[in-house]
């Protein structure tokens, strides 16, 4: 089979159209930085994006979830803190103005119905603090928490613990969850119960003795031990929240350079292939043209 000219200049023609195409592409990927636009572009590449799109979606969400639950930890650590203050502040009124046993001398009654209104006080503000708010939800109500932690009844009910007993989690890494929040029934309640007793004991229309007042006063300090374990507890569950959210970091790093490497073009490279490409494309012009030229001399010959 004889190759005419009229063959070689319709070879370069589809040669130039191939790369005329090419060339599309290119400055497409070089406007866009991306390899590709459509799945049908790269079905395994595809694939791999949208994998990567996932497990950062998920991670940022992790990473929310952690941030929140950073914070309910140290409104927590906080409210514990301040309690704990408070109860050194009951045991140190008790201990100063519940002296005497009954029945008790007129300074002695002064006194102590002094101290019991302070410890009323303190009581009050200690519940006011159990029943601390993030948003609309009651921190220490567990999963109630749209419940207030404690009762506000007045009456023989008032401080008791109304809350769930189940301690709300979040999710923080991919089957990893922690509690944020005690509930309050296991530290700030007995806190709070403690407290009540103190009052009670010091309170002179009870007439209870010196002894029974130091005795309630070494409860309220076993429970002030206990808010001790509570904020250890917390600051360890802390700790376990910014050590995964690093991890996290390090995995959404993993996965931008795992998408990156699949979807986006190496600039230079692509430019380089680009001006080849243009090179190539002009000289098959020149050819095209002197294959036009000899078939119209053959013709004219």
């Amino acid at each position: 089979m004889r190759i005419t000219n009229s063959m070689r200049r319709d070879q370069t023609l589809r040669e130039i159209q191939g790369n005329l195409g090419r060339l599309a592409e290119l400055q497409r990927q070089i406007s866009s930085g991306k390899k590709f636009t459509r799945v049908d572009e790269d079905p395994l590449g595809a694939s791999t994006v949208i994998r990567a799109q996932r497990g950062t979606r998920a991670i940022d969400q992790y990473t929310k979830n952690g941030i929140g639950a950073q914070v309910r930890l140290g409104t927590e650590e906080a409210v514990v803190s301040h309690v704990d203050d408070l109860l050194r502040q009951a045991r140190d009124f008790a201990l100063s103005f519940g002296k005497g046993d009954p029945p008790y001398t007129a300074a002695q009654s002064t006194q102590r119905q002094v101290a019991a209104d302070q410890l009323t006080r303190l009581l009050d503000e200690t519940i006011s603090l159990g029943n601390t708010k993030i948003g609309n939800e009651y921190i220490l109500a567990g999963d109630k928490s749209t419940t207030p932690a404690f009762d506000l009844t007045a009456g023989a009910t008032y401080g008791n613990y109304q809350g769930g007993t189940r301690q709300r989690q979040v999710e923080i890494a991919d089957g990893i969850k922690v509690a944020p929040n005690h509930t309050g029934d296991q530290y700030v309640g007995p806190a709070i119960a403690a407290l009540k007793a103190l009052r009670d004991a010091v309170d002179p229309a009870n007439n209870q003795t010196e002894a029974q007042v130091a005795t309630a006063v070494q409860t309220v300090f076993d429970r002030s031990q206990d808010l001790l374990i509570s904020t250890a507890q917390t600051g360890t569950t802390g700790n376990q929240i910014v050590s995964t959210m690093k991890t996290n970091a390090v995995m959404k790093n993993d996965l931008a350079d795992m998408r990156g490497a699949v979807e986006d073009v190496g600039l230079e490279e692509a430019t380089a292939k680009l001006l080849s490409l243009q090179t190539t494309i002009q000289a098959s012009y020149s050819a095209t043209g002197r294959l036009i030229n000899l078939s119209l001399s053959d013709y004219l010959r």
